[in-house]
């Protein structure tokens, strides 16, 4: 056996090491989205193209009102073909969100909003054809109306008038084609405008992440003080252990390195977690428990030191394994037999 205060606290640091740099990666990204503007974010690269499901931005060029009808659709929802800069794709929004949508307090009557002249870049969110866990987000009904909706679009045949008028006398169909897909109509995937559920993890999460990290490293900071606090009493009750920890395991009366406890002279040691260090003469009684998880799975077994004058003590002793029980039960059995403590299980 080696000296270590980290001993028990391995794990938890390489789970702080990586939520560390996930809350900066996270914290980076909150930054950015409420210090950047949606035109910067966009000119960075982080615009819809199509090939993109979640948070992204968008240029908005046109708004027109669909007569899509779906039985899904809230009261007040109702589908837009969006002209955006990189083509055209539906929406699904609300009248509130299309004000948010093209940031003004009114939307403007009549079937086609036109804000080519805006310079307008606006946050959605991109929702695909098939979701997580197979969830259909368009069903194949829906995706039908979508293209006929897209073959009566006023948006999408002044587009085509504009590349047959562009072509000229080079309208070949290969061409046509080609240049219809440099503006593409995405049929695949809707967009929407993000809602608070959106704001509340965009600022919430990194808070959260932080949060978690600087409560795991006080946890840390305490096993690893905890620890040597153990040691120095040990080295003060038994100081041939100060320069040589392993005789604890050659003269010990009893070790059991499964469940990582021995019986040193008149002390009892736990190695299995942040080492521990009892006094036999230091507690009346002692209860070994095992901790189950949420599907009542043993996850590990603990041992609690009952004290007169001073509050109870919970130690992690080892992970499951087949004869654990039985190994604690006779354990037990010895600091009844031979040391006269109390012992209880709660297994």
């Amino acid at each position: 056996m080696k000296k270590s205060y980290l001993r028990g606290t391995r794990l938890k640091i390489f789970i702080a090491i990586n939520l560390i740099f996930v809350s900066l990666i996270a914290t980076r990204a909150s930054y950015n989205s409420y210090t950047k503007s949606a035109e910067t974010l966009y000119n960075e690269g982080d615009q819809f193209t199509g090939n993109y499901s979640g948070i992204t931005y968008i240029k908005l060029e046109a708004i027109e009102k669909l007569d899509i009808v779906d039985e899904k659709l809230a009261d007040d929802e109702k589908f837009y073909m969006v002209q955006h800069e990189n083509g055209f794709v539906i929406l699904k929004a609300t009248q509130k969100d299309i004000k948010k949508l093209i940031q003004s307090s009114d939307v403007p009557e009549g079937k086609i909003i036109n804000l080519k002249d805006k310079n307008l870049y606006s946050i959605i969110d991109v929702i695909e054809e098939k979701g997580s866990k197979g969830k259909t987000n368009i069903s194949s009904e829906l995706l039908d109306k979508f293209n006929t909706a897209a073959d009566h679009s006023t948006l999408i045949k002044v587009r085509i008038l504009e590349v047959i008028k562009d072509l000229g006398l080079d309208k070949t169909e290969a061409n046509y084609k080609s240049k219809l897909q440099e503006k593409p109509f995405i049929s695949n995937v809707y967009i929407k405008v993000p809602g608070t559920i959106y704001y509340l993890g965009i600022y919430g999460f990194p808070a959260a992440i932080v949060l978690a990290t600087l409560l795991l490293i006080r946890s840390i900071i305490k096993g690893i003080r905890k620890s040597k606090a153990e040691y120095e009493e040990l080295f003060i009750e038994y100081p041939e252990t100060e320069y040589d920890v392993d005789i604890l395991v050659r003269d010990a009366k009893y070790i059991n390195k499964n469940l990582r406890v021995l019986i040193y002279k008149d002390a009892l040691v736990f190695y299995g977690g942040v080492f521990n260090f009892e006094l036999l003469s230091g507690f009346l009684k002692i209860t070994f428990s095992d901790i189950n998880d949420s599907k009542n799975n043993i996850q590990y077994y603990t041992a609690e030191i009952h004290r007169e004058f001073e509050s109870n003590e919970v130690i992690k002793m080892c992970s499951y394994y087949k004869d654990a029980t039985a190994e604690i039960t006779e354990l037990g059995k010895i600091l009844k037999e031979e040391y006269g403590k109390e012992v209880e299980y709660d297994f």
